[in-house]
Order: structure tokens, then C-alpha cells, then sequence
């Protein structure tokens, strides 16, 4: 009967103990703001573009892929709830500040004698991703966290050597795949490293041109881009 007693009374602490490390490992729990910048890579692939003269008929150009890499800019707000003894689950949002370009694509026509190349830029901005974290307290101090999430962000071209006018902004959505991890540094503040893929739906653009009587230029690439972020936050 005593042996009983003492077995019970040892697993009951022992419940206490493993609870109290539990909580003690979910240092990361609450609300958090953090920004973060690194290397960024932005692609543009399969792209062509469609030329039409008013009251001509389309010509398809070459396909194209050119890409961006470039430093942003990551702000991002969330907040973190525990689970079960080390794991964890936190919802965000992210918003790059900055506008990223890539370098000019040379375009032409193979169905046009000699034609000339046109050089196009395509520009991303107002990158905007929700997204769920599930994670894991490594101790108290550590938290590796995974990220899943819709994306969307806006797509834009223009020509750099002739007489095109900018495309309209297509807002395009897709998803967000992530890793990370954070190192709490003092009292709320933490740092983290990240890394990040998105992809996303084709977007429609259309522009105009002037010469030769004018005439439209449409394009329908795929997009997509990874990241690589290093970054300070604040556990409120």
C-alpha cells in the first residue's frame, strides 16, 4: 500500500515537472512583430508576348525567362498559441516593402522578317502572405516552425527601348512554403533565420504601343520567387 501511495505521489510530481518544462519551453507564445531582409530571388519563365496591330494579326514572340535578385525588406506581425507540451501553431502576415524588377527580356517576333528585339522589364510589388506556423520548442529558448499560407503579390511589365507603355498591375495569388527558426536573445527580443518559396497564378497583362499605328502587347508568364531572411523580432 505504501509502495502505491509513493508511486502515485512520484507521478503525480512527475506530471508537475514535465507541465512546468512545457510551459517553460513555450518562451514564444504571444504576440510578435519582427522584420528581416536577405537575398531574394524573383522569376519570370514561359514568358511571350502577343503583338497585335490594330487591324492586324497577332504574332507570337520567343519565349523568355529573366529573373530578379535583389535585398527586401520583410515586416511581419503574429501571434503564437501552444498546443501540446513542445509543439506549437502561430498565425501571420508578411508584406515586402519593396519593389523588386528584373533585368530587361529580349522579345521578337520569329514570324516578322528581321525583326528587331524588344526589351521588357517585368516589376513585383505589395507582396502580401498569410499563413499558418506550426512549430516546436526545441527548450525554452528555441522554436523550429514550418509555414504554409496564401500569397499574393502584383505583376507588371514595360518596355526599356522602344515605345510601349507600361502593362496594367495584375494582382496574383498563390502560396507560400517556408522553414525557420528562432533563438530568443533577451526578454522578448529574439533573432531568426527563414527560408521561403512562393508561386503563384499567371498574371494577364496588356499594354499598348505607338508605332506603326498602335497596337496591344499581351503576356501570360508564370512567376514565382524563394527568399533567404535574417531578422529581429519582439515576443510582446
Amino acid at each position: 500500500m505504501k509502495f502505491i501511495m509513493k508511486a502515485k505521489l512520484f507521478l503525480g510530481c512527475s506530471g508537475l515537472i514535465f507541465s512546468s518544462v512545457a510551459f517553460a519551453q513555450s518562451q514564444f507564445v504571444g504576440a510578435y512583430g519582427q522584420i528581416s531582409t536577405g537575398y531574394e530571388n524573383n522569376k519570370v519563365s514561359s514568358a511571350q508576348l502577343i503583338g497585335t496591330n490594330y487591324g492586324g494579326s497577332p504574332n507570337t514572340s520567343n519565349s523568355v525567362s529573366t529573373t530578379s535578385s535583389s535585398a527586401p525588406v520583410v515586416l511581419g506581425l503574429g501571434y503564437l498559441f501552444p498546443v501540446q507540451n513542445n509543439l506549437t501553431l502561430g498565425v501571420g502576415v508578411d508584406y515586402s516593402t519593396l519593389t523588386q524588377e528584373t533585368s530587361p527580356a529580349a522579345f521578337y517576333y520569329p514570324a516578322i522578317n528581321n525583326s528587331p528585339n524588344f526589351n521588357y522589364k517585368f516589376t513585383i510589388s505589395n507582396r502580401f502572405s498569410i499563413f499558418a506556423s506550426p512549430g516546436y520548442a526545441i527548450d525554452r529558448d528555441k522554436l523550429a516552425y514550418a509555414k504554409l499560407g496564401y500569397s499574393s503579390q502584383s505583376v507588371q511589365y514595360s518596355q526599356t527601348n522602344c515605345c510601349s507603355s507600361p502593362s496594367n498591375k495584375a494582382q496574383v495569388g498563390g502560396y507560400v512554403l517556408g522553414l525557420g527558426y528562432k533563438q530568443l536573445i533577451t526578454s522578448g527580443l529574439y533573432g531568426f533565420v527563414e527560408a521561403n518559396y512562393y508561386a503563384y497564378t499567371k498574371p494577364s497583362l496588356s499594354s499598348t504601343y505607338t508605332d506603326q499605328g498602335g497596337g496591344t502587347v499581351s503576356s501570360n508568364p508564370n512567376v514565382s520567387a524563394y527568399n533567404f531572411l535574417l531578422g529581429l523580432g519582439y515576443r510582446f
